[in-house]
């Protein structure tokens, strides 16, 4: 946990306002997010799309690109991915270690599907698109050599002066010790060991519809119907690692004791632009709004006599999406495309609860920063009798996790900057391949960086 007594921690919860934004449970510590579009095309150029958004794919990428379609067209995308959830694991702060756990997708399964009609200067579409689905976890725990059981690693720890004021290091706490001839002059905290579990699942429902203003410009929007699972567990437990409480924050509702995850939804809508002033020459833009999904927090322990109960009603706000996106042709078949995608992750700290009163009466103890994430990409045919492509990427995805920005004066503050602290910006290399004939095309990407890898499988037929 975080240094923190079980009855005094549901004493503390029982207290919090309701239509909160989000808690600070660690299961969703170092928790990541993708917000590239769709298809196997798009993922090969870095997910660097929205200028360019000429096939069934811009349906949710950028729904304005639809117009340039001339023929009924059906699409379908499978991916399976690996991605790795960030805990705090040991070290003693602020020298912090911190160790990625796996997650899978578990299976390689539809992620995207959807169908276009074009008509005059009207296309309509509809399709289906998973964005997140996984499930995965971590386990803070002391690490022991398994022959000699000898400990090897410790729980992540901190050294705080008793008079008052912020952590200092272990031969700091020595030294005030020696100089005021009192051993608890200077206290050692260690945070209580955990084990986090997570599964989250987003769908998205959309129907499109775009129209051609001007043979140069068109727009597009998007009515998205959106549904939502989340099960964020931590089990926690005190020092002699006996079971002490349990945090839920989930898409549930409290029956006779236990917590019973259920799906929840919400509509939002998606707008763009596109703009060909030439053959060569097109700009896109899009505006996606994220949507916002209740999911209460229980809590187990002592106090409750290990019944779950319902604290409060927080929700879960998806980031909203805004982009924009250039596409250069300066030969037939050599593609350029540059999109720059801001995501206001902000939107996670919205309203944020903590589960500690103390952090309760700060202002804006957790944040997260909004970026913008550039993305850049090629694709080049080859003039052969079933012409082949192939496509390269890469882009940057800035810091952007839930982090403590509260002050470093008590223990538990020290303990959720600890278990939150400031993420990592992390690069994307992606590369591909596709065959075109004149019904059929099919195309296959993969994208990797340190923590997250995905590969996808695309096919699209016309009519």
């Amino acid at each position: 946990m975080k240094m923190r007594n079980a009855a005094l921690l549901a004493i503390a919860l029982i207290a919090l306002p309701l239509g909160a934004q989000n808690v600070d449970i660690e299961a969703l510590s170092g928790l990541q997010f993708n917000f590239g579009n769709p298809g196997a095309r798009s993922l090969g150029m870095g997910g660097a799309f929205l200028g360019l958004a000429d096939d069934a794919s811009a349906a949710e990428a950028n729904p304005a690109g639809l117009t340039i379609l001339r023929k009924p067209e059906f699409s379908v995308e499978l991916r399976n991915y690996e991605e790795q959830q960030i805990f705090t694991t040991s070290g003693t702060f602020p020298e912090i270690e911190r160790t990625p756990f796996t997650h899978y997708s578990n299976r390689v399964v539809p992620t995207f599907a959807s169908a276009v009609f074009p008509w005059k200067k009207l296309t309509l579409g509809a399709y289906y698109h998973e964005p997140l689905n996984n499930k995965g976890g971590g386990v803070v725990f002391p690490q022991f050599d398994e022959l000699t059981g000898r400990l090897q690693k410790q729980l992540p720890n901190f050294f705080l002066p008793s008079a008052g004021g912020n952590p200092i290091t272990e031969d700091q706490c020595e030294a005030l010790r020696r100089s005021t001839n009192n051993p608890l002059a200077c206290v050692e905290y260690r945070v209580d060991p955990f084990i986090s579990a997570l599964e989250v699942r987003q769908r998205t429902f959309g129907i499109a519809a775009a129209w051609q203003l001007h043979p140069k410009f068109s727009i597009g929007v998007t009515g998205r119907y959106q549904r939502f699972r989340e099960a964020a567990f931590t089990f926690r437990f005190d020092q002699f690692f006996n079971a002490s409480t349990v945090s839920v924050q989930a898409t549930a509702a409290e029956k006779s004791g236990e917590v019973v995850i259920e799906e929840v939804d919400d509509v939002t809508y998606a707008v763009g632009f596109k703009y060909a002033p030439t053959d060569k020459l097109s700009f896109g833009g899009v505006y996606k709004k994220g949507p916002k999904f209740t999911a209460p927090l229980f809590f187990q322990g002592a106090a409750t006599n290990f019944d779950f109960i319902r604290l409060v009603d927080t929700s879960f706000h998806i980031p909203d999406v805004a982009g924009l996106g250039v596409s250069f042709r300066p030969i037939p078949v050599l593609t350029l495309n540059v999109d720059a995608v801001h995501v206001k992750y902000s939107n996670l700290a919205d309203d944020f609860v903590a589960s500690v009163a103390d952090v309760r009466e700060l202002t804006d103890p957790f944040g997260a920063d909004d970026v913008t994430e550039i993305h850049v990409g090629a694709e080049y045919f080859f003039a052969t009798k079933i012409p082949v492509a192939i496509r390269a990427g890469w882009w940057r995805d800035p810091a952007h996790s839930l982090e403590w920005r509260g002050p470093l004066n008590r223990p538990d503050f020290i303990a959720e900057a600890m278990l939150f602290p400031e993420g990592e910006t992390q690069n994307h290399v992606s590369f591909g391949a596709g065959l075109a004939w004149p019904r059929f095309q099919i195309d296959f990407a993969y994208d990797t960086s340190e923590t997250y890898k995905v590969a996808s499988l695309s096919m699209v037929t016309r009519f």
